[in-house]
């Protein structure tokens, strides 16, 4: 966040190097507690049970934002100090203020930003203003010509959400990271691919990782492609119609490190649609995220066991000893309901509006990109420390029917049958073994033949050898070779070209990180010389 006037406590957010940092740390804190447990088991009240380990930080901040209070005027307060410096070096590079009104001005500010630290009520504009005359006189109403609490607010509001973007961003590169490295070492690790919660074909974990990875990709692009949008400057657009006053729009936006205008004056006040794409951006991604938190809940459930949650992840219950309930998949599901909550008011409070400067349309509040941020980092730490059970799955793959597709696909292959007919053949042959309480490993020749004759009346006959290379999952897999398919070569592709596209990400990043920083170095210099 740009805030280089007064401090602002705001929500604890981690960069990638300390997620992984806190990881290692929670690993050995975990394992100190394991071994001894009459020591550590009741230090935390929050931490008893089969969890009593250290809690990870990016677990607790899916508590912190929950709890937090900072209103949407908290939150720009710190933006609007930043803009009334901007706006009154403008003002006297447009000599309409002398340089020692413009000094005494800034003058005055820092004095009402220290009084607005204790009081709250200062961070609204208006009693903000009020305060600044009582400090040095009619001068303070002078900081506000050529301007409104439309532009104004509109452009804090703009300053707020783009700092807020690039946190998502800057969270969402290492999650994505965080799935590739988990893919890198599952290559290999064979597991059932579900359609409508029902086992359908032999995949790897490697292989679904890399398809959230996809998933979140497009939502990164997303949140790129709107950074664009948010960061433009309306400031000059006055209450709507602009203003007489020769404001230099291009300069005060270019101090608060803008790369445009919002041209139109109308638009720079009415217009929402940027705060409606970015409420549709998180409710898009977080559900993504819910999907893969609810899916990695059901692995870990007692009936499946195909993975568990670290326990630094994952909660308690008050009441039975045995439970480790998976509390991170579910707050981080939670968010992701709070972000469609908030896309849903800001369209509806669109759709009842003018197209005009309007109270009544609702804002984007901290809380809801909190939850964003919160969902991401404590899936980040889950995905990085989860404990996949890979002979359970493996087992899955090999007893429950997933390789049936490739023991058609070897009817139509070597004895020459239509797909249709090769289906249901398997069909009956499926339906056989689960009558006579056999799992797919153990269907053999004259299974097959049977059903053959049954329903279409041939005489087909396969090896031995056929039959247990088509049922193999290990060798249903690396047959599988083509884009985006499961094979190990196949996946290893996308990881690289994934790698790849992160790095153009960070790159980005770095350059928008680095041309506020520069907006920021420039005005404080300029601050200097009055």
């Amino acid at each position: 966040m740009r805030i280089g006037i007064i401090p602002l406590i705001v929500a604890a957010t981690f960069s990638a190097a300390q997620v992984q940092a806190q990881l290692i740390q929670h690993k050995e804190i975990g394992k100190q507690a394991a071994t001894q447990p009459e020591k550590s088991a009741l230090r935390d009240a929050s931490r008893i049970g089969r969890t009593a380990g250290a809690k990870a930080p990016a677990f607790q901040e899916l508590y912190d934002y929950e709890a937090k209070n900072e209103t949407l005027t908290d939150a720009l307060f710190p933006y609007q100090s930043f803009l009334h410096k901007a706006y009154v070096v403008m003002l006297a590079e447009q000599h309409i203020l002398t340089r020692p009104e413009a000094s005494t001005l800034l003058t005055g500010l820092k004095k009402v930003d220290s009084l607005a630290i204790q009081d709250p009520a200062l961070r609204v504009y208006l009693p903000y203003e009020a305060a600044l005359i009582k400090e040095i006189g009619s001068l303070g109403g002078k900081m506000h010509t050529g301007r409104s609490r439309n532009d104004l607010d509109n452009t804090t509001t703009r300053m707020l959400l783009r700092d807020r973007l690039l946190d998502i961003i800057a969270a969402l590169i290492p999650f994505r990271e965080s799935l590739l490295h988990k893919a890198t070492d599952n290559l290999e690790t064979v597991m059932v691919a579900y359609t409508h919660r029902k086992e359908a074909q032999p995949i790897t974990l490697a292989h679904y990782l890399t398809a959230i990875d996809e998933s979140f990709g497009k939502s990164l692009d997303r949140y790129i492609e709107l950074y664009e949008r948010i960061n433009q400057s309306p400031l000059g657009s006055g209450a709507t119609g602009g203003t007489s006053w020769p404001l230099d729009r291009k300069r005060v936006a270019g101090l608060l490190g803008f790369d445009k205008l919002v041209v139109n004056t109308i638009e720079g006040v009415a217009g929402w649609d940027h705060i409606a794409e970015f409420a549709f951006d998180n409710a898009v991604y977080l559900s993504a995220v819910s999907r893969y938190a609810s899916e990695i809940q059901l692995w870990s459930t007692d009936e499946y066991q195909m993975a568990e949650l670290d326990n630094a992840y994952a909660g308690i219950s008050s009441m039975m000893p045995q439970k480790k309930n998976p509390d991170a998949l579910e707050r981080s599901r939670k968010a992701a309901a709070n972000a469609t909550g908030q896309l849903t008011a800001i369209l509806t409070s669109l759709n009842a509006v003018e197209y005009q400067h309007s109270g009544a349309r609702v804002p984007l509040e901290p809380k809801s990109l909190d939850a964003v941020l919160a969902a991401t980092h404590a899936m980040t730490g889950v995905t990085t420390t989860l404990h996949v059970n890979k002979a359970v799955m493996l087992d899955y793959a090999r007893k429950n029917f997933s390789t049936m597709t490739d023991l058609a696909d070897l009817l139509v292959r070597e004895k020459g049958m239509d797909f249709r007919e090769a289906h249901e053949v398997i069909s009956m042959v499926v339906n056989d073994a689960l009558q006579q309480g056999k799992t797919a490993d153990k269907i053999t020749v004259d299974m097959i033949q049977n059903a053959a004759q049954k329903l279409l009346h041939k005489n087909i006959t396969v090896t031995h050898q056929q039959l247990q290379d088509a049922l193999d999952p290990i060798r249903s897999i690396k047959r599988k070779q083509g884009d985006g398919m499961p094979s190990p070569e196949s996946v290893q592709k996308m990881i690289s070209s994934s790698n790849k596209n992160i790095q153009d990400k960070k790159e980005w990043l770095h350059k928008k990180q680095t041309a506020l920083q520069q907006s920021n170095v420039l005005l404080q210099t300029l601050l200097s010389t009055f």
